[in-house]
């Protein structure tokens, strides 16, 4: 999806002449021909991510609408002050484009599991955050932030996912009954439709777009389940998680809520994504298991 968020943004460049895009020395044999085409909106600020943010903050002043781009655990837990101060306080109209989510990067080790990042930024006020989890929705999400006008993270998992083919910030894949749905963002929708397809009776209902939730709307589709279990790469209780408590809350649902997620740092040694999600229990299996018991 990180493919077709960059080429969009590339020829959305050619007709918004605002745009500027900046990177920290990151996406390699991806990102050159914006500074061959664009040399006069594009910087690669080197390893320094704060400069990244405080540049980007800086261009708006000028009239910009700044895209910066690098791997979303540097971009936030690094950058988490300039953020703060130089973009949200002034409602700055950055883009902040993080590669990778969850356990992509597995191998890497904790420093880059990145299973905290959106969660953290959720607290300060002004900033919208997406996780698409289908390159139909990815392949909309520029001009959707270029109408929107605000501070934003896109939060961009690895891979190339179909389905859901929907532009929605919420889509509802319906199973045979309203007994359970899975709650889901991300690469980690793939899991819960593979869930599904083994039981049918199962529903999945997925979110492109993590903060603010329209919590009327999400409400009124969780409504009629009575068990609703939240699916996610990141720690529960900052992620989706405790925002979906926040609306049974506020809107007096009753049905049974739960959580699948990362239950702490993790310093296994996994090849790939697909060993933490086995460990966590977010793979299919683990789903299905999760739901028996």
């Amino acid at each position: 999806m990180r493919t077709q968020i960059l080429e969009v943004l590339f020829q959305r460049m050619r007709t918004n002449t605002d745009v500027f895009f900046l990177n920290a020395d990151m996406g390699i044999n991806l990102v050159e021909r914006f500074g061959e085409s664009y040399p006069h909106r594009y910087a690669n600020v080197g390893i320094a991510e704060q400069n990244l943010i405080s540049i980007s903050a800086g261009l708006c002043n000028l009239g910009f609408r700044p895209f910066a781009y690098t791997i979303s655990n540097f971009l936030i837990h690094r950058c988490f002050e300039q953020i703060r101060n130089d973009i949200a306080l002034h409602d700055y109209p950055v883009t902040l484009l993080g590669t990778s989510t969850g356990f992509d990067n597995a191998p890497l080790g904790p420093t880059h599991h990145i299973v905290d990042d959106w969660g953290s930024l959720k607290s300060i006020p002004g900033i919208d955050i997406y996780c698409p989890s289908s390159v139909t929705y990815a392949e909309q999400l520029i001009d959707q932030i270029l109408k929107e006008g605000r501070p934003a993270y896109v939060r961009i998992p690895k891979g190339e996912y179909a389905e859901p083919t929907s532009t929605l910030n919420y889509v509802i894949i319906e199973g045979e009954s309203k007994g359970v749905v899975l709650v889901s963002y991300g690469s980690l929708v793939q899991t819960c439709l593979e869930a599904r397809r083994q039981d049918p009776s199962i529903s999945v209902l997925v979110v492109n777009r993590l903060h603010p939730l329209e919590s009327k709307e999400l409400a009124e589709i969780l409504a009629p389940y009575k068990r609703v279990m939240v699916v996610e790469d990141h720690f529960p209780i900052t992620g989706l998680y405790g925002s979906v408590c926040e609306i049974f809350v506020q809107h007096g649902l009753r049905g049974r809520l739960e959580s699948a997620a990362p239950t702490g740092y993790c310093f296994d040694v996994g090849t790939s994504s697909d060993y933490f999600l086995n460990k966590f229990g977010l793979d299919a299996t683990g789903l299905l298991r999760r739901l028996r018991e």
